[in-house]
């Protein structure tokens, strides 16, 4: 579900903008890494585990 929703949020935002995305399944630290990977106009600038919290920081391209 994080894929989707970031997606979603992605598109909303203007080129340049940083979207952060917190999520509880550690999955999501491998799905969003492979979607920024597969995804033209979006680059993953860091990912944060912080227990069992996984934060994610998403950039738009300008």
């Amino acid at each position: 579900m994080p894929i989707i929703k970031t997606k979603q949020a992605i598109d909303d935002l203007d080129g340049g903008d940083i979207l952060e995305v917190v999520a509880t399944d550690s999955g999501s630290m491998s799905d969003i890494q492979g979607w920024a990977d597969g995804t033209d106009g979006v680059e993953l600038l860091d990912q944060v585990e912080d227990g069992d919290r996984y934060t994610h920081y998403v950039k738009k391209a300008e």
